[in-house]
């Protein structure tokens, strides 16, 4: 097979896509068996980061946009994007700091935390 890094990109990425989920699959299977140390291929996280999703919606239907802004666990908005989507169609905008900082103060609900419904209500059980 040729040099994989001949392909272009998407075809590489979803190449390595497919592999690493039957591995995943298979690694699955084995830990009804074995332990997570025992599994050859088993690939430890480097890290397992948490961070907030936030989509403002301004409109919806066809087309629609908005801007979807993540926040790390301390709260603070790391990244965000513009989106339009039109029947089968999307495509995101990686916002500059200053456009980031223009959604903040235009939608600043969008940066409150924690918000209440973070909380998870479970039902209570009756014992």
């Amino acid at each position: 097979m040729a040099d994989e890094r001949m392909l272009p990109f998407k075809e590489r990425a979803y190449q390595h896509y497919r592999e690493e989920i039957d591995d995943l699959r298979k690694g699955e299977a084995l830990l009804h068996e074995k332990e997570r140390s025992e599994i050859e291929g088993y690939r430890d996280p480097l890290s397992c980061d948490e961070r907030r999703e936030v989509t403002i919606l301004l409109s919806w239907g066809g087309p629609s946009d908005g801007y979807k802004v993540y926040f790390d666990k301390d709260g603070e908005a790391i990244e965000g994007y513009y989106f339009f989507a039109d029947w089968f169609e999307y495509e995101e905008f990686k916002l500059t700091r200053e456009e980031l900082n223009c959604v903040l103060s235009v939608y600043p609900v969008t940066a409150e935390w924690p918000i209440d419904w973070q909380e998870p209500r479970l039902p209570k059980l009756k014992k």
